[in-house]
């Protein structure tokens, strides 16, 4: 048997599906390939060779500062270049190109290959639209408006500047969706959104912060001002009719008031403000406004959630919290791979309190970072117990943003002799994407730090806070953990299911595994593994329980 000859080099540039070129020093074209053709639309490489590689390149990144990159360093790797083709949109491309010179340095003449990244720009395009605004309305979501608040307030720090925060809540929304269907419900929020957006000034900015509650930001007005702004908003609201099935719907608003800097600074306490005075004005018989005035309010009460500070101080004195668990699932062995842990609080009643009710308070006042170091504590006493430790459990815990640059977090970790006996894969410390992103260096910095201590690293909300692959090729983590807004629908979105596909093949690209959040039934359990998702996490799983009772039946398996 007589063995194929290979492929001559000019028969695989010709058949490759990247563009590649070569180019005299001053761009023009010495030589293309089909698939370079092809890319920009021409009918031939004589066309195409009429032209200059400098002519080709749109945008910031044009023939100059790349002739100039190519002058110094010989080379270009991974350059973003927008392509102008020869009819429709630009293209998007990756560049990589280099000098080719002689023996004594004489530049005879650049050579590069283009890979079309065109589809994967897309991809991220609508993955971050998807993670920064609310599917149903199209308005910013509230992960979006909380951090534009917090630009804009820091911003309002530095060089002075005021303005209010609205929020506001539909009065008998409930009644509206039980008695006429979530279709219904829903129908109604997107037209009173659109109502809503006519009614506010271009700089303004309004967001669904989920069920019925909006939020608006409006810079640079005074008390009189944002009253004038809401009287208006409110009497849109309350002469829209939305005609949905034939029925003509309407409804008011009740709405809550909070001006900086003459209420504070901080964009969580800004919103529980403003989130009291809209409680205030639906107690004064709905469809108004109130603004936040720390005298109106009774911040003693139990139910408002300024107590949460207390309970929370009280819990880190006296040991108040618990700790539940939560399986993650291997796809590929159908094991438990690890449990999640989950943070309970007890109150004075000895009533379990979810994380949602006190941790963005605790954030708030400083006191996240407590709570990081009481979990790490605990968790690592259990790890390093000897009969948990022959089971070779695994755990993941919750890190919030501010434990990254808390020196004391790193301080006790090399003060904790019993990490030492842990070992690798024992412990996953999860950081949300959208504080990894925002903080890019401050993550890497971080990660890095960790890293040769043996941890396994998760990003939370994978999707929610996606803005570029190439940030994200560039931190040190091993899982994406997908969000469960793109879970939750999959089995009846073909969108989700697309978007989950393109999640899963990014992370394969960069070497990470997947998580996929929120499993609640055993048909999107199926789709997962079909799409090649790692591991799942949800209620079909299992549901949080007490680590302890856990922990009970792995020591007696």
């Amino acid at each position: 048997m007589g063995e194929k000859r290979h492929s001559s080099t000019e028969e695989l540039i010709k058949n490759a599906l990247n563009g590649i070129y070569q180019s005299t020093p001053e761009g023009e074209f010495l030589t293309v390939n089909p698939a370079f053709v092809r890319l920009l639309g021409y009918e031939s490489e004589g066309e195409l060779c009429a032209t200059r590689f400098g002519d080709l390149i749109a945008g910031e990144t044009g023939p100059a500062p790349l002739e100039d990159q190519l002058r110094k360093s010989a080379e270009v790797k991974n350059v973003e270049v927008a392509l102008k083709a020869k009819d429709g949109p630009a293209i998007d491309a990756l560049l990589n190109a280099r000098a080719v010179r002689t023996g004594d340095g004489t530049l005879l003449y650049h050579e590069g290959i283009l890979t079309d990244i065109t589809q994967i720009k897309r991809q991220e395009e609508q993955l971050l639209h998807l993670a920064t605004h609310d599917p149903l309305t199209g308005l910013h979501n509230r992960r979006e408006f909380n951090a534009i608040l917090e630009r804009h307030l820091a911003r309002a720090k530095r060089y002075g500047g005021e303005g209010a925060v609205l929020w506001m809540d539909l009065d008998g929304f409930k009644e509206i969706n039980d008695g006429l269907g979530h279709k219904v419900g829903d129908e109604l929020l997107a037209s009173l959104a659109h109502r809503m957006k006519s009614t506010i000034r271009e700089s303004d900015v309004l967001a669904r912060l989920g069920g019925d509650e909006f939020a608006i930001l409006y810079p640079n007005v005074d008390s009189t001002q944002v009253q004038i702004a809401a009287t208006r908003l409110l009497d849109a609201i309350r002469r829209h009719t939305a005609n949905i099935q034939g029925q003509a719907i309407r409804t008011t608003a009740s709405m809550g008031i909070v001006l900086f800097p003459e209420h504070g600074m901080q964009p969580t306490e800004l919103l529980m403000q403003a989130d009291m005075a809209m409680y205030r004005a639906k107690e004064q018989g709905r469809n108004r406004f109130c603004v936040y005035s720390p005298e109106a309010e009774n911040l003693e009460a139990p139910e408002q959630r300024i107590d949460w500070l207390r309970l929370v101080r009280e819990a880190l004195e006296n040991d108040g919290f618990i700790l539940y668990a939560q399986p993650i699932l291997d796809l590929r062995t159908d094991e438990i791979a690890r449990y999640e842990i989950l943070l309970r609080l007890l109150d004075r009643d000895g009533n379990v309190i979810p994380p949602g009710a006190f941790l963005d308070i605790a954030e708030q006042f400083g006191l996240s970072g407590d709570i990081d170091r009481w979990v790490l504590g605990r968790a690592t006493e259990i790890l390093s117990n000897p009969e948990i430790m022959e089971k070779a459990l695994s755990f993941a815990i919750n890190l919030s943003p501010r434990t990254m640059t808390d020196k004391e977090f790193l301080e006790l970790i090399s003060d904790m002799p019993a990490l030492s006996v842990i070992g690798p894969v024992r412990l996953v410390m999860e950081i949300t994407e959208t504080a990894a992103i925002y903080n890019i260096h401050v993550a890497k910095d971080f990660l890095r730090t960790l890293r040769g201590r043996g941890y396994e690293f998760a990003l939370d909300d994978f999707g929610m806070g996606f803005s570029s692959f190439y940030q994200l090729k560039n931190l040190d983590v091993d899982y994406l953990k997908i969000d469960g807004s793109f879970i939750r629908n999959l089995s009846h979105d073909p969108v989700d299911k697309h978007l989950v596909l393109a999640m899963v093949h990014l992370a394969r690209s960069l070497g990470k595994q997947t998580i996929a959040e929120y499993v609640e039934d055993q048909e999107t359990l199926d789709i997962l593994r079909e799409i090649g998702v790692d591991c799942a996490q949800g209620f079909h799983i299992g549901r949080p329980r007490p680590l302890d009772d856990i922990l009970k039946e792995i020591v007696a398996s």
